[in-house]
């Protein structure tokens, strides 16, 4: 039987989930390309045969991160956009404080700029672009860029407004409502 004090052996999806969330916080913290495994493991106080035994690379680290918490922000903005109207009617106020509720995960997809980055990123954006297609007015259509703007401008203010906290939400939501809302009216004047 163990002494009181030795150390409790942790299960494999506990130490997992510990190596995860001290990843993250070090990726944010320091930018992901200043972290190395030891680093990990230096902030859990473990070894970084330990931190190898679940992940082969800081990547594997980050791939994991973005699988585990993309699926809850994609779940949180389907109800919103499940409205039955275009695009210049969806409530961007509420989009936009749900992308805020997945702060860690915003924050984690700007702290670094390797192509691993890069990558992901780009896969986010194209599928928040995916999610949105489907309330592209008609005349947004035949402007290849207007979706792209709308889901860069979105997940550019809700990260600048994480980093930079200060305007009160409310005043952010309706800024940034209208000003898309403003952006698609002018699309709908503008030659194809």
């Amino acid at each position: 039987m163990p002494s009181p004090s030795a150390p409790r052996r942790l299960d494999a999806d506990t130490r997992r989930a510990q190596l995860l969330e001290a990843a993250q916080a070090l990726f944010i913290e320091r930018g992901f390309e200043g972290v190395g495994m030891n680093d990990v493991a230096h902030a859990l106080g473990t070894s970084r045969p330990t931190v190898y035994a679940y992940f082969t690379s800081t990547e594997a680290m980050l791939r994991a991160l973005l699988d585990a918490r993309l699926p809850a922000l994609w779940q949180r903005l389907r109800p919103l956009l499940d409205t039955g109207t275009g695009l210049a009617a969806l409530d961007y106020a509420a989009i936009f404080t749900a992308l805020l509720h997945e702060r860690d995960l915003l924050l984690l997809m700007h702290s670094g700029g390797g192509p691993t980055f890069r990558e992901e990123r780009a896969r986010f954006l194209d599928e928040l672009a995916a999610l949105l297609a489907p309330y592209r007015p008609e005349h947004a259509a035949r402007h290849d860029g207007a979706l792209r703007i709308v889901t860069l401008l979105l997940e550019a203010v809700a990260v600048e407004s994480l980093r930079h906290p200060g305007a009160t939400p409310g005043d952010v939501d309706d800024t940034l409502a209208a000003f898309i809302a403003g952006g698609l009216a002018a699309l709908r004047r503008a030659p194809a």
